[in-house]
């Protein structure tokens, strides 16, 4: 391997890495208002040709949970946010079964290759008040595609990830950090909302049984301690419920109590 390919392949890795801080930088604040995001993804292969068929380079996308999207889009299509390394942010929608390309559905956001996170946010919400309306269908370009890739690293370096210190996990550590308290805040929210009803849910034993691994698994693999325990206390008081019955609600109520605990 030559300098220059060295050099080239070092690029593309300080480029994901950068455009994952970007993404994980607007998913925060995505959840800060609540947004259930669900992934990112990141891609730094500045030199792609496969990208020409795009008139793209470099590219990242913030997406969302599946009910989210069925909520508020009405169908079980794909859709979420993309940034293009030569356009900027865009809102896609493909509804399920139609066929469309990305482009074709996408609402481009403007406002600059790299704009603050606030305003991508803000974006979003237009979007959702008018998903047909919102941005423009007519794609700007801000940069030619494959040119000055060191150029666009500087400017991304800006959200914190390029550089000696970055995340080289392409930023799921922080992400997955930032879910979980999303998780927990919300969580502790309905747990300690006033006036609530008790509620009679017939449920299999077997759908019992998989919602206590499933929060089985949350309580090991939650990064935020807060999270982990009020998925333990929250398993335990279903439990003991479905061994004691009705009444016991007001006796196993320990995450209820946990959660009251918390800072609000």
């Amino acid at each position: 391997m030559t300098y220059d390919d060295d050099h080239a392949v070092q690029l593309r890795d300080d480029l994901e890495t950068a455009i994952s801080g970007y993404m994980v930088t607007v998913a925060g604040v995505l959840l800060d208002e609540d947004l259930p995001v669900a992934s990112i993804s990141a891609y730094g292969d500045f030199d792609d040709p496969r990208q020409d068929d795009f008139e793209g380079d470099v590219e990242g996308s913030v997406e969302f949970a599946h009910a989210f999207r069925r909520r508020f889009l009405g169908d079980g299509g794909e859709a979420g946010l993309l940034w293009c390394g030569v356009s900027g942010w865009c809102f896609f929608h493909i509804p399920e079964g139609s066929g469309r390309a990305l482009l074709e559905s996408a609402r481009w956001m403007g406002g600059g290759l790299t704009p603050e996170p606030r305003r991508v946010a803000a974006f979003l919400s237009e979007v959702q008040l008018d998903a047909r309306n919102a941005g423009s269908d007519e794609r700007p370009f801000y940069r030619v595609s494959h040119a000055e890739p060191a150029k666009l690293l500087q400017r991304l370096a800006a959200y914190g990830e390029a550089g000696e210190h970055a995340d080289r996990s392409h930023g799921g550590g922080r992400l997955a950090s930032m879910r979980s308290a999303a998780g927990l805040r919300h969580a502790v929210k309905e747990l300690t909302a006033k006036k609530q009803e008790i509620v009679d849910l017939p449920l299999h034993t077997g759908e019992l049984k998989a919602l206590m691994e499933i929060l089985e698994y949350v309580e090991g693999a939650a990064p935020h301690d807060g999270l982990s325990e009020l998925t333990r206390r929250l398993a335990r008081d279903l439990s003991l419920r479905a061994r004691d019955g009705r009444e016991s609600v007001h006796e196993h109520r320990e995450a209820i109590e946990y959660a009251e605990e918390l800072p609000q």
